[in-house]
């Protein structure tokens, strides 16, 4: 199929695809004896497997790299989070998050400065909170915005309403203002994300006919444009020289982010877990395929456009170096990280590297 009539097909309609019928791993075993169960699972493994496998050979990923661990930032970074007094259980799943947040800022971020790669780090951090606890504090994260003079209820935002302000420090006006409307975008995405999954208990399904839905969700939930426009502080990338260098291709970067993740959380989400409400099977549900048809597409697309956000900023050297080293940090979260799952999927043939002890 045509490049541009595949992304326009997925990006505004949908994409053509027919379903292969393969059960995934949450439905997969319904009505079936155990042994037909443990076929059907280890089935799906090999395929995701195989998926997951030629998805990173298609878009470079160099598996050899080994975590290198910065103690400085870590220090930093809880730090941050300890002066906030966010009570025991919140610093618990902090610490559980830590080293995947300060690891994937060291090497997504590695050329950057030390402050901007702690900033980073801290906003991954912020970003797994939400991910991980956001009902605990449900009502706040719905009242969170940036009024002046408007305490918070929960200290958790009042360091998230302190870290984006200042980010105005490090980055110009567009980066700032970018990243300060995609993380209420964020935060208003978790928000509609949970009240899906609590409307899924009640057999909800979004409506075959909202063919838009799942991508516009996506855009609110993926925090895909922070993570890029952190990539270029003002000391190293100033704005008037490089916006409109890095600004043409954004939409690209931000669908290469955005679906490597839910490739490489796919094995995490859909077989270890049983995640409901998000971007993989809400596209299934108003698609009526399979999770792993979703997961095949992708992992068919993301090379592609990854690759032609590479070759449109080939004329700019900094740039590409910056944003490539940015995608291989980005997969290292996934690959390196005992969260996703990955190196069990991969455990008979030791594709990937083993865990480090603390991953």
């Amino acid at each position: 199929m045509d490049s541009l009539l595949a992304e326009t097909q997925f990006i505004y309609h949908g994409f053509p695809t027919k379903s292969t019928d393969t059960e995934t791993c949450v439905d997969s075993g319904k009505a079936q004896d155990g042994k037909a169960q443990d076929e059907k699972a280890e089935a799906e493994a090999d395929r995701i497997k195989s998926l997951v496998r030629t998805f990173l050979e298609d878009i470079g990923f160099d598996r050899s790299i080994r975590i290198n661990k910065d103690h400085e930032m870590k220090v930093a970074v809880w730090q941050h989070f300890k002066s906030l007094d966010l009570g025991e259980k919140i610093e618990n799943s902090i610490q559980k998050t830590l080293d995947p947040s300060v690891d994937t800022a060291y090497h997504g971020y590695t050329s950057l400065p030390f402050q901007v790669r702690v900033l980073a780090a801290i906003r991954f951090m912020y970003m797994f909170l939400l991910d991980d606890v956001a009902v605990e504090f449900l009502e706040d994260l719905e009242a969170f915005d940036l009024s002046p003079n408007q305490p918070h209820q929960h200290p958790l935002f009042t360091g998230l309403d302190s870290h984006l302000r200042n980010l105005s420090h490090y980055y110009g006006p567009y980066c700032h203002s970018v990243i300060t409307k995609c993380m209420l975008d964020y935060t208003n995405g978790t928000v509609v994300e949970f009240k899906m999954y609590k409307a899924s208990q009640s057999n909800f399904k979004p409506s075959p006919d909202l063919r838009l839905m799942p991508m516009y969700l996506r855009t609110k939930i993926g925090g895909a444009e922070i993570l890029l426009h952190l990539l270029f502080p003002n000391s190293v990338f100033p704005e008037e020289e490089y916006a409109m260098q890095y600004f043409p291709v954004t939409l690209e970067l931000v669908l290469a982010i955005d679906f490597t993740n839910d490739i490489l959380s796919y094995y995490k989400e859909f077989c270890v877990g049983d995640e409901q409400g998000l971007f993989v099977a809400n596209l299934a549900d108003t698609h009526h395929v399979q999770h792993l048809d979703i997961l095949q597409y992708l992992t068919n697309y993301t090379p592609g456009v990854t690759n032609s956000a590479y070759k449109q900023l080939r004329n700019s050297p900094s740039l590409l170096a910056v944003v490539k080293n940015f995608m291989q940090g980005m997969i290292m979260l996934f690959t390196a990280h005992r969260r996703y799952h990955l190196v069990e999927l991969f455990a008979d043939e030791q594709y990937l590297l083993p865990y480090d002890t603390d991953a």
